[in-house]
């Protein structure tokens, strides 16, 4: 497996954040875009082929884009123009992917009723993915859903979106926040799973939350997962230092 940390968690941005992941001894660089995407450097002209060219320079990659904006732009929110919006995001950062040599897209949506959802509710969400689906399909990209669904919820979502480029990205504290048994819903979800988030709970290091990482990376190991482990850490006071000592970390689980 191979680990990449959020550029936000080293308090950088893009072009900072991949020469210093590099130094520290990261494969990769999640790139997060915010809610200003459209003036942002990777909507620029020239922006790919600088943030290409910076990970060249320094031996790393980008790992994967996290358009955290989704959260308020996925198919259920109550704006049709934001549906829309959110379906053009997508798009777009698949067409970045293409340039910027990345397969992964985080796509974050954390409604708190789902518990609630008919099927007709869960249809509507399946049926707002299933055009970029295509798209990312045809591209070689997968999107990645990191949600609070619980597993069987996401695996009749997944069932219902009916591509192979939507799997889930799976948060190991978030979940545990949530009350999930992080472990048995990786088991659960299996080749479902194609990003992981390694995070603790309570903006701890790594190990020193409630995050179970010795089930967690049995876990991983029983589902045969091999993709990218994304660190989403908090700084600390250092954050290269603090990176440097959840990296670490995240080296025991594979």
């Amino acid at each position: 497996m191979k680990v990449s940390i959020r550029d936000g968690c080293l308090g950088k941005p893009a072009l900072e954040a991949l020469p210093l992941a590099a130094e520290i001894g990261f494969d990769g660089v999640e790139v997060c875009i915010g809610g200003d995407y459209a003036t942002s450097l990777l909507w620029s002209d020239g922006g790919t082929e600088q943030v290409t060219a910076a990970a060249k320079a320094a031996g790393i990659v980008v790992s994967s884009l996290s358009p955290g904006i989704f959260s308020q732009l996925h198919p259920l929110v109550d704006d049709a123009g934001k549906q829309v919006e959110g379906r053009k995001l997508l798009g777009q950062c698949i067409a970045l992917c293409g340039q910027l040599g990345c397969r992964g897209i985080l796509v974050p949506m954390f409604p708190q009723d789902f518990a609630e959802w008919d099927d007709a509710k869960w249809t509507a969400m399946a049926d707002g993915f299933r055009g970029v689906a295509a798209k990312a399909e045809a591209a070689g990209v997968t999107l990645g859903l990191e949600t609070m669904f619980d597993a069987k919820s996401l695996i009749a979502l997944l069932d219902k979106i009916g591509s192979p480029a939507v799997g889930v990205y799976y948060d190991v504290a978030n979940t545990t926040n949530r009350g999930y048994d992080a472990p048995a819903e990786l088991r659960a979800l299996g080749d479902r799973v194609v990003l992981i988030h390694v995070k603790d709970t309570d903006q701890q290091h790594l190990g020193e939350g409630r995050v179970p990482f010795d089930e967690v990376k049995a876990a991983i190991a029983d589902i045969g997962y091999d993709g990218w482990l994304v660190l989403e850490t908090p700084r600390g006071d250092d954050p290269a230092e603090s990176a440097r000592k959840n990296l670490a970390f995240t080296r025991t689980l594979y």
